[in-house]
């Protein structure tokens, strides 16, 4: 989306909680690459869509510093859980300072690996799935993903468009862009879920379970 368009729009939207805003801040003051942050109008449709959703149990791939993990958590149960999965644990203590401020520090259940490693070990079912995590691996992700989620559920896919790379007549597409296009062509095919590619920053699939 183009920046006036975002500003607009971020402008005419209910601003982001004090908690978020207070962690978009820290973000960008103290860790490495924060434009990986969702920005304020992302986060709000994660919140929207947890809020519709009421989930009970939440999966998401790619905590980086914890903003999506609270704006997962906006419609989440009393009783409900969100399973987290990041490699990097120097974002510990960025991450806990905000769950406890957002007060889902006890819902959260943080696995410090690599996705791969922690999904063979995480049955599901879930309810909302969220999967912004190595691109490349990605594809392997929703195939995971979609056998851990209940009938009726959601996977949330981001940067799908990888930059307009995934275009058919874009001059070079990268090897990312290759495994992205093939993966969202295939699963469109499907009648097992039914897909939505929103033109959303870089990029977001929404993936409806139907069957298994």
């Amino acid at each position: 989306m183009d920046d006036p368009l975002l500003q607009y729009a971020e402008a005419n939207s209910t601003p982001e909680t004090n908690v978020l805003k207070s962690l978009r801040i820290k973000t960008w003051q103290t860790v490495l690459s924060p434009q990986m942050l969702s920005d304020s109008v992302q986060g709000s449709f994660l919140s929207n869509i947890s809020r519709m959703i009421r989930p009970r149990r939440i999966l998401e791939l790619g905590t980086y510093s914890g903003y999506s993990t609270i704006c997962l958590s906006a419609g989440l149960q009393i009783e409900g859980t969100i399973d987290t999965i990041e490699p990097n644990d120097e974002l510990h203590s960025i991450q806990e300072e905000h769950w406890k401020k957002a007060g889902i520090y006890d819902q959260v259940h943080r696995h410090t690996c690599e996705a791969l490693t922690a999904l063979p070990n995480l049955n599901g079912p879930y309810d909302l799935v969220w999967i912004d995590a190595d691109k490349l691996r990605t594809p392997a992700y929703v195939e995971l993903c979609l056998n851990r989620t209940r009938i009726g559920g959601w996977i949330l896919v981001d940067n799908v468009l990888w930059w307009g790379k995934v275009l058919p007549d874009h001059p070079a597409p990268d090897e990312t862009a290759l495994a992205l296009r093939k993966m969202t062509e295939d699963l469109a095919s499907r009648k097992s879920i039914r897909t939505t590619l929103m033109p959303m920053r870089d990029g977001l699939l929404m993936i409806e379970k139907l069957s298994d």
